[in-house]
């Protein structure tokens, strides 16, 4: 089975390993999506100041696609993650 084109916003909770679409228990895999990517893969008109990416999580039995609202920056010093509590979409 392919990658779901769409991407689903999920909550999490105390723990977050099992699919909500097919109820795969072993976790997910990870996919990183710039946040000035648009759609279609097509920069967005609007830019952030700074390079952030969407945290994105892959099943790997049924390939659906799930935004917990994560992002994370990528730059010299290292990694820093930025918890986001509300995503507007």
């Amino acid at each position: 089975m392919g990658i779901s084109a769409e991407i689903t916003s999920i909550k999490t909770g105390e723990e977050l390993h099992i699919c909500p679409a097919c109820g795969y228990e072993y976790g997910f895999h990870t996919s990183f999506i710039s946040v000035n990517a648009g759609k279609n893969g097509k920069e967005s008109p609007v830019k952030s100041t700074r390079d952030l990416y969407r945290v994105i999580l892959i099943c790997p039995e049924c390939g659906a696609r799930f935004d917990a609202g994560w992002r994370i920056s990528f730059c010299d010093d290292g990694s820093h993650i930025v918890k986001v509590t509300s995503v507007l979409h």
